[in-house]
């Protein structure tokens, strides 16, 4: 089992660099353009490189690792179900109100969840960490990337 694993580990590195490179060479049939007149394959043509890094160091990191030997970890073992079912459902709810009750007002509210009741802060640092989270998001893309957001309530 051992054996199989290790076989697993070392060709997905491999698979990812394989298709990072066909990535890339599809992006370059596309045209990728220059950085002030961008192609259709630029956004791919670099996702491809990134992928590729990507690949090579988990390759790396695949040889540079000890080896447990003999040790199995269960993977589910200490995972808090409730969390998990939490946070699902509080995307779910934020994804269904938030043209409806606008970004701020929705992701400072997701943001208070996650802050206060996933991760047990204290209550002021989950709002102060929301509303700062908040209005660094809305000023990078609202103000200046100009990226429209929903408005909701406001």
């Amino acid at each position: 089992m051992n054996r199989r694993l290790d076989l697993r580990g070392q060709f997905t590195g491999l698979f990812w660099l394989a298709l990072s490179i066909v990535i890339c060479i599809m992006a370059l049939r596309l045209g990728i353009g220059s950085l002030h007149t961008p192609g259709p394959g630029f956004l791919l043509f670099w996702s491809g490189i990134l992928l590729g890094l990507l690949a090579i160091v988990l390759r790396l990191l695949d040889y540079s690792k000890k080896k447990d030997k003999g040790r199995t970890i269960d993977l589910w073992k200490g995972l808090r179900w409730h969390k998990v079912i939490s946070v699902a459902i509080a995307m779910f709810i934020y994804i269904l109100l938030l043209h409806r009750v606008g970004y701020l007002i929705m992701t400072f509210g997701l943001l208070v969840f996650l802050f206060r009741i996933v991760e047990r802060s204290k209550p002021w640092a989950a709002v102060v960490f929301a509303l700062i989270t908040v209005i660094a998001t809305y000023l990078l893309f609202y103000v200046w990337l100009d990226v429209q957001l929903p408005r909701g309530l406001f």
